[in-house]
């Protein structure tokens, strides 16, 4: 699934341990996985969060409380299972045309260089067309 070695209060074991361990136990998330995307249903015990509060900018005053902002650290399995979700999905978007073929954001392959060469490209055409 392509996630970092990272561990959540939540978890069970340190998601290291999953990453480097047996092909049975990632048989075992993948049918986590699985089984979630075929029900269509997140399991609830992966709904949890442990939320900390980060600080903005490492110049801003720790004692303001506006100057922190809420993090989320998901367990493992969670976000795995939305990793899959978002590219299973976008997958789609891609391959059902529902996108506009100039759509830059969040697509790989393209960035605000491509919209703006786009952009260019359409203004140049309408000019050549006597469009002022």
């Amino acid at each position: 699934v392509g996630l970092r070695a990272t561990t959540c209060l939540l978890d069970p074991c340190p998601s290291w341990l999953v990453l480097a361990s047996s092909e049975v136990t990632r048989g075992w998330i993948q049918a986590i996985i699985n089984a979630s995307l075929s029900e269509g249903v997140f399991p609830t015990a992966l709904k949890e969060a442990v939320v900390r509060p980060l600080l903005k900018k490492p110049s801003l005053d720790p004692a303001i409380l506006s100057n922190y902002r809420p993090v989320s650290n998901l367990c493992f399995i969670a976000k795995a299972v939305e990793k899959v979700v978002a590219r299973q999905f976008a997958q789609h978007l891609d391959e059902s045309s529902y996108l506009d073929p100039f759509q830059s954001g969040f697509r790989p392959g393209y960035s605000t260089e491509t919209a703006l060469v786009s952009l260019v490209d359409d203004l140049w055409r309408a000019r050549d067309r006597g469009c002022s």
